[in-house]
């Protein structure tokens, strides 16, 4: 038993080390203060878009990897792809767990090589697309605000596409203070199969981050009636060619489809019923400071928010009003303006912002910076440590 506990007391000590080495190379960050969206120029990223180029995506999806071991474990990759196409999506990203699935390369001319990044206890996680190498390193505990940002500095070296995944999913994730400082990403899961994230995609928002929205199921089963088709990411390109798929992602050419659940229904019928009832915008134009949307079913609520979620404008019809439109005059101190729009099943489409620039050359703001001050001495502490552990390793 002696030897038992000293072997164990060996690996703990050990297990320290590494998880200490993962955070040794993080650096401290300090970050500007933010600067909400300010000026005359209004950069709707709808206008004049083409109403008969919507491709239907999902990106966050994962199949069976490692043995079965991570949550996936039921999706075959011909059973993922089969099961997408059956609802009519144009583009099957799959996105497992630290690895790039190759399945889709060749089936979807859209392919998209991605992952979803992150093993860590609060699921920190990120949805990577355009990958080129895998990231392997994670922060397994506690992540600090530099921690977070320098993952994301790092991801986006080395992917196309970087969004935040669920940031609501786990309180100590992201929580809704880091999007005030966090920078250079560009994309947020606001919608997803688990969790909606509006509070977080209005904090950054507000504090000027142009972000845009992306929507997706998170699959995990794809058997279930309640764990596919559910958020749905639109995209306005022509062709479901990768480096369009990319471009409207990044300009804002997407919306996201909350589909109404109905947990009961058998699998057939919800194939039906989405491509009967899915509504598709028609247009969302800007005239002067008139913000006019159009879509193509009857709209039962719209809403108008801009900073710090605050609701701008509510418009309620009832169903014999079959209203397809709604409009919002811009005001000069709306910073920007997103758009809800609820359908009599219960379904929500939500719409990328309007916001304000000085001019249509846009500089998205940077707000870290590394302080080499505070990286020495928090890399003389773990020198420290490290050296103790090894004593105590020798020992």
């Amino acid at each position: 038993m002696k030897k038992f506990f000293r072997y164990l007391l060996f690996l703990i000590i050990a297990f320290v080390g590494f998880l200490v080495a993962m955070n040794i190379f993080v650096p401290v960050y300090v970050f500007d203060e933010p600067v909400p969206f300010h000026g005359e120029y209004l950069l709707n990223p709808y206008q004049d878009i083409d109403s008969t180029y919507w491709k239907c995506c999902n990106f966050h999806g994962h199949t069976r990897q490692y043995g079965g071991v991570t949550n996936g474990r039921a999706n075959g990759n011909i059973v993922y792809d089969s099961m997408y196409r059956m609802f009519g999506y144009d583009h099957v990203g799959i996105s497992d767990y630290n690895k790039v699935n190759t399945y889709e390369d060749g089936r979807d001319p859209g392919f998209i090589p991605g992952y979803e990044h992150g093993y860590n206890v609060w699921k920190t996680h990120q949805v990577c697309l355009g990958t080129k190498k895998v990231r392997r390193i994670d922060y397994f505990f506690y992540q600090t605000l530099s921690h977070k940002q320098h993952m994301l500095n790092k991801l986006g070296e080395q992917n196309r596409v970087v969004a935040v995944a669920h940031p609501s999913f786990v309180d100590g994730s992201y929580n809704v203070r880091d999007m005030k400082y966090l920078s250079n990403y560009k994309i947020l899961e606001v919608l997803n199969g688990f969790v909606n994230s509006p509070e977080h995609w209005d904090m950054a928002l507000s504090n000027g981050h142009l972000v845009y929205l992306i929507a997706d199921d998170d699959t995990h089963d794809v058997l279930k009636v309640n764990d596919i088709a559910l958020k749905i990411t639109y995209l306005n390109a022509k062709d479901n060619d990768a480096n369009q798929l990319y471009d409207a992602l990044l300009s804002g050419k997407a919306v996201g489809v909350d589909f109404d659940l109905d947990r009961s229904e058998e699998m057939n019928h919800k194939v039906e019923r989405f491509k009967r009832d899915i509504p598709y915008l028609n247009s969302a134009n800007l005239n002067g400071t008139d913000f006019t949307v159009n879509v193509t079913k009857p709209i039962r609520k719209t809403q108008f928010i801009g900073q710090n979620g605050m609701v701008l404008k509510e418009e309620s019809h009832s169903k014999g009003d079959t209203v397809y439109c709604a409009s919002y005059t811009i005001r000069p101190t709306d910073q920007y303006v997103r758009t809800v729009m609820t359908f009599f099943d219960g379904t929500t489409m939500w719409l990328n912002p309007v916001t304000r620039h000085e001019s249509p050359i846009i500089d998205k703001q940077r707000l870290d910076h590394v302080s080499y001050w505070w990286t020495a001495a928090l890399w003389l502490i773990y020198i420290g440590i490290i050296i103790l552990i090894i004593k105590l390793i020798r020992r």
